[in-house]
């Protein structure tokens, strides 16, 4: 009797020993098909294989939901027929016994089904479903979707098989959860890598159009530098023809003070086109030098007074013949620019030229000039920065004087404003040119106010312009650096 006893123990123990070898090796098996597979696809119907040979069950299938709200979707199964399969396809949210264990998070085992009134697809009673079996799948606190088993007879599922099912469902969950990620991140690979084909292809042309940037500014300066020194070889080839010319017209102007008025009317029109055209190679010329910065200018006390009063004298005949007043305004005595006085009188009848040109008949220009002191320059840097942007790299500013020229002609459009200081920018419609030039719409060559920014700029000074506050016209501001002698300079320092 003990022995027996003995080989019944023996026995026991024996099973219990397979049990757990076969619980294991199930365990390994569903572990290794979860980690070696990157597709759902393909390892899960494997898995349910051979989960319902080893729980010896009819069928089972496997429910997923993207999203916690979303509906339920077979995406494995086994012992399903197509009909059905396609009728347990879908699930809504929260419907259906599948949706009760996604909520409850527990596993739930119906006997039988009959009868059951949460029970979503009656049509599984007709296919002889009677039991029941569904495990949650879980993986960081989300769930995933459902495993579930059925039998055509009741079937109660012992503890010891629920917790291993709940074991290998947690394998089932990773295996989906890594499975999912490793999707997300080949998708995010995928877009990095057509991002960087994109940003790569992106250089390349931005390098195309960079290098094709180059090769056009090249060609402009190079056309520009050719256009220069083409209107420099070109004044100076004119100069000397142009100067016999006149010579010529001026000695047959002496000697033929008796010829017929038709002949002297012929003459005057040659040396008035012949004057016109020395004046243009003369600003040609000027514009040259100063753009190569070969420009002799003195430093010398100008007598501002003095300049401004014999410019006036010169202009006010031809103002008073379009039926302009030119007056002057406060200038200071004590106050003098320092610089080359036959230079800034050219600059500064420019600038009156163009302010008799563009103010109609009935109107007023002004001279006046004030003290300005460094302070207040850098206060308008802002503003006056666009018109010579060099002139705020000096690292010292001195005092200067403001020679201001207003009139109440036609003013200046904002968009204008910087370009008029532009050479050529004033000539217009080549059409027009030869025209009345008294008339202010007639176009000029655009060499005016170029050179005068150009000659004030020299003297280290600032042309700038603006309109007038309270009415029509404009306002041009020559500032030029106040004249110091020798033992101010030692005084007050570089």
């Amino acid at each position: 009797m003990e022995k027996r006893l003995q080989t019944d123990s023996v026995t026991t123990d024996s099973f219990a020993l397979q049990h757990e070898i076969d619980r294991l090796r199930l365990l390994q098996q569903v572990a290794l098909l979860t980690a070696g597979s990157r597709n759902n696809a393909e390892v899960l119907p494997k898995i349910l294989e051979l989960l319902s040979s080893s729980f010896g069950v009819d069928g089972c299938g496997l429910y997923q939901i993207p999203q916690p709200d979303s509906p339920l979707t077979l995406v494995a199964h086994l012992g399903i027929d197509d009909q059905l399969s396609r009728e347990l396809q879908k699930v809504p949210a929260g419907k259906g016994l599948a949706s009760q264990v996604i909520i409850s998070r527990v596993p739930h085992n119906w006997v039988d089904l009959r009868g059951e009134a949460e029970l979503y697809c009656g049509a599984v009673i007709d296919a002889g479903w009677r039991s029941l079996l569904a495990l949650p799948l879980i993986a960081c606190e989300r769930p995933l979707g459902v495993l579930f088993f059925f039998q055509r007879i009741p079937r109660q599922f012992s503890q010891t098989e629920i917790d291993l099912l709940e074991q290998i469902c947690l394998f089932i969950a990773t295996g989906i959860d890594t499975c999912e990620l490793l999707e997300k991140l080949e998708w995010q690979h995928r877009l990095t890598q057509a991002g960087q084909r994109e940003l790569e292809r992106s250089r390349k042309q931005l390098r195309e159009h960079l290098h094709r940037l180059e090769v056009a500014n090249c060609t402009l300066e190079q056309l520009s530098r050719m256009k220069d020194r083409f209107l420099a070889l070109a004044s100076h080839e004119l100069r000397t023809p142009l100067t016999c010319i006149l010579s010529a017209g001026q000695l047959l102007e002496t000697h033929l003070q008796d010829s017929p008025p038709d002949t002297q009317a012929l003459l005057s029109t040659m040396l008035q086109g012949g004057a016109r055209l020395n004046s243009l190679v003369e600003n040609l010329l000027e514009m040259a030098r100063i753009e190569s910065r070969d420009i002799y200018l003195a430093r010398e006390n100008i007598d501002l007074s003095c300049l401004l009063n014999n410019l006036l004298q010169q202009k006010e005949p031809e103002a008073r013949q379009r039926g302009i007043n030119i007056r002057r305004g406060n200038i200071p005595d004590l106050l003098s620019p320092c610089g080359d006085r036959h230079h800034l009188e050219r600059a500064l009848t420019h600038i009156l030229d163009n302010a008799i040109k563009f103010t109609p008949a009935g109107g007023w220009i002004e001279i006046d000039a004030n003290y300005i002191c460094c302070g207040e320059i850098l206060t308008m840097q802002r503003r006056l920065e666009p018109f010579c942007p060099g002139f705020f790299n000096q690292s010292n500013f001195p005092d200067m004087i403001d020679i201001r020229i207003a009139d109440s002609g036609t003013g200046i459009e904002e968009a204008e404003r910087l370009r008029i200081f532009e050479k050529f920018h004033g000539c217009g419609d080549i059409s027009q040119h030869g025209r009345d030039r008294r008339a202010p719409s007639t176009p000029s060559v655009g060499l005016g106010l170029p050179l005068a920014k150009g000659l004030i700029e020299a003297h280290g000074g600032l042309l700038w312009s603006e309109n007038r506050p309270e009415g029509h016209g404009s306002i041009f501001h020559t500032m030029l650096p106040l004249y110091r002698r020798r033992s101010q300079i030692a005084i007050d320092g570089p």
